[in-house]
């Protein structure tokens, strides 16, 4: 999977999130949420938990450009 970490970074400033908030909200470290926004996730079940953060599926994040496969 490919993270499009810019694309991440956008969809969490456009919700008024920080990274802790964020974190908080998705169960996942704020190292975590860096690592996204940077696309160096790895781990397909964070990016999941934060995928459902931002209240999306994983068809509407492709859609967003979030991940591609």
């Amino acid at each position: 999977m490919i993270i499009n970490g810019p694309a991440f970074k956008k969809a969490r400033e456009s919700r008024l999130l920080s990274i802790t908030e964020l974190g908080k909200k998705a169960e996942v470290s704020a190292t975590v949420i860096k690592n996204l926004e940077l696309g160096k996730a790895r781990r397909l079940e964070s990016i999941r938990k934060v995928i459902a953060a931002f209240e999306l599926t994983i068809d509407e994040a492709r859609a967003q450009r979030l991940i591609a496969d």
